[in-house]
């Protein structure tokens, strides 16, 4: 009887657009078993299936493979691997994992008419906690020339550049606070406020 699948490859989050590479491993059939994937609620086809005789020179492996371009909407999607064999008759055995998707720019534009800052990355519309080398980005309704950001409580200035973007090589928590960027251009500034939680470690 063909043992419960496994499936490698899901354990990292994988960037959006990159291709997810996953495989499949059920061992103990006789004959040797049949794997079929799914992605949501759609069957895929896999990309390649290799049986490989068990130790004890009875039974069989049998290992497959699926490729597919992931998009952020895959995020959270169940990929479910099943065993078709004959011993288990009527019943199944399958195993789900969620993919997660990382995605790597800003989806949404700031909703306002106004100078707003989002973070580097977003998740389906949302904005998690940033990442060491997250940035921040100000969304203006005019063309500044200048950008000068700043935190409360803070008595210096973080950067006054051209460049739109505040960016954080090594994160910390000591980083969370708020953020203040004033964008200038000859139709006079604008001032966004964010407030940047760090959490975890």
């Amino acid at each position: 009887i063909p043992q419960k699948p496994q499936i490698f490859g899901h354990e990292q989050p994988i960037d959006e657009e990159k291709v997810a590479r996953l495989i499949c491993r059920s061992s103990g059939s006789k004959p040797a078993a049949q794997l079929r994937w799914r992605k949501g609620n759609r069957e895929i086809k896999d990309s390649g299936t290799e049986v490989v005789e068990d130790p004890n020179g009875k039974t069989f492996t049998v290992t497959s493979r699926v490729e597919f371009r992931v998009t952020k909407e895959d995020n959270e999607v169940e990929v479910t691997c099943t065993v078709d064999h004959e011993s288990l008759q009527n019943s199944e055995r399958s195993t789900t994992q969620k993919l997660q998707v990382h995605c790597t720019a800003a989806e949404a534009p700031c909703p306002l008419p106004e100078q707003q800052i989002c973070p580097g990355s977003s998740l389906n519309g949302t904005f998690p906690p940033p990442r060491p080398g997250a940035s921040l980005t100000p969304v203006p309704f005019l063309s500044p020339q200048e950008f000068l950001w700043e935190k409360e409580g803070s008595d210096a200035p973080l950067q006054l550049s051209s460049d739109s973007v505040l960016i954080f090589p090594f994160l910390n928590k000591s980083d969370s606070g708020t953020y203040v960027c004033t964008a200038t251009s000859s139709m006079g500034s604008v001032v966004a406020k964010y407030n940047l939680d760090v959490s975890g470690e």
